[in-house]
């Protein structure tokens, strides 16, 4: 499975490049250790919300932001403390993890500022608790027990299908990518089973796509 995945590659390449991640004049690169120790943090952040396993968690991130390095964290977080991820709205999430763009929904109500350096809001948004918070959580997390045939993405992705993406071993590059289960699959599941990487840039020119092309070694997107 994915978080499996990911501990063996922290095994075998910890410190190359996993998923890098351009919009406007920021690059942030993480490789595999740096993405699982965000990860771990916010399964802790999870756990101390008290998201069990289990939970569906609302990740409007992923609709909102579907490329960005924060939204495949909350992902693979929410896996990794065994939740099931709904990608559009749901009514019995326990959780709800907004942009900058943050409302309340009434529900607990997690905002990220997407800042390149994880830095939070001046002033949280009215009824949410601000993700910067994560930054205090323990850098370690042991991943939750799961069955295969568990909902892994609403409706009806389990953790077993998250298993049989077919692996992707290069490094690809993907623009402007799609909100839905077919940019999670490619982004971050088929690179963590099969050792690969991506780089997703975001609202730039063909022209700067291109040279971050070059720049970055990539042959194929």
């Amino acid at each position: 499975m994915a978080i499996s995945a990911l501990r063996r590659r922290l095994d075998t390449s910890p410190s190359q490049p996993f998923f890098t991640h351009y919009e406007e004049q920021a690059r942030i690169e993480l490789s595999a250790v740096t993405f699982a120790n965000w990860v771990d943090k916010t399964a802790n952040m999870l756990e101390d919300l008290i998201v069990d396993p289990g939970d569906v968690v609302q990740l409007d991130l992923a609709r909102s932001h579907p490329g960005h390095w924060v939204t495949m964290v909350w992902m693979a977080a929410c896996w990794q403390r065994g939740c099931t991820v709904a990608l559009d709205e749901h009514p019995d999430a326990a959780l709800v993890v907004t942009g900058p763009e943050a409302v309340s929904y009434g529900r607990m109500t997690v905002a990220c500022s997407l800042h390149p350096l994880g830095v939070g809001f001046p002033t949280p948004p009215a009824g949410c608790v601000d993700y910067a918070e994560v930054l205090s959580q323990p850098d370690d997390h042991v991943a939750e027990p799961f069955e295969l045939d568990a909902v892994a993405v609403a409706p009806d992705i389990t953790f077993q299908n998250l298993r049989e993406v077919p692996p992707r071993a290069d490094r690809l590059l993907v623009t402007d990518p799609a909100p839905g289960w077919a940019s999670v699959r490619e982004l971050l599941v088929a690179p963590l089973l099969g050792g690969g990487s991506t780089v997703v840039v975001v609202g730039l020119d063909a022209e700067t796509a291109d040279r971050i092309r070059q720049q970055e070694r990539i042959d194929r997107g």
